[in-house]
């Protein structure tokens, strides 16, 4: 089983330390292949977006990582292709509370 890496000398970046990494396990690479799984990448702003609407709305804190599929979501709702959509959400997002204050200006 074969994974997939950036090989290039553009540095990777994610307001999400646990996304922050240049590749993906073989089985990520496997799926894409195979066309069992698609992943789209979502920018900060639209994952930061998309943590604080879930915090006020809901009083759910979602971990960084999990933003990102509530963004991803949240365009595929506003497409209006989809009939229903499923957003795990994994991990705290308390952790990433400090992060999240830097970037709201909350002090």
């Amino acid at each position: 089983m074969k994974t997939r890496v950036i090989d290039d000398d553009v540095e990777v970046h994610s307001v999400s330390a646990g996304l922050d990494y240049p590749g993906v396990g073989p089985e990520h690479a496997m799926f894409r292949a195979v066309g069992r799984a698609e992943y789209t990448g979502i920018p900060d702003d639209e994952a930061l977006a998309a943590f604080r609407d879930l915090a006020e709305c809901e009083g759910i804190i979602p971990a960084l990582e999990s933003s990102h599929g509530l963004a991803l979501a949240k365009r595929l709702a506003e497409a209006g292709e989809h009939d229903t959509l499923l957003v795990n959400l994994s991990g705290r997002g308390d952790k990433d509370m400090e992060q999240a204050a830097e970037r709201f200006d909350l002090g």
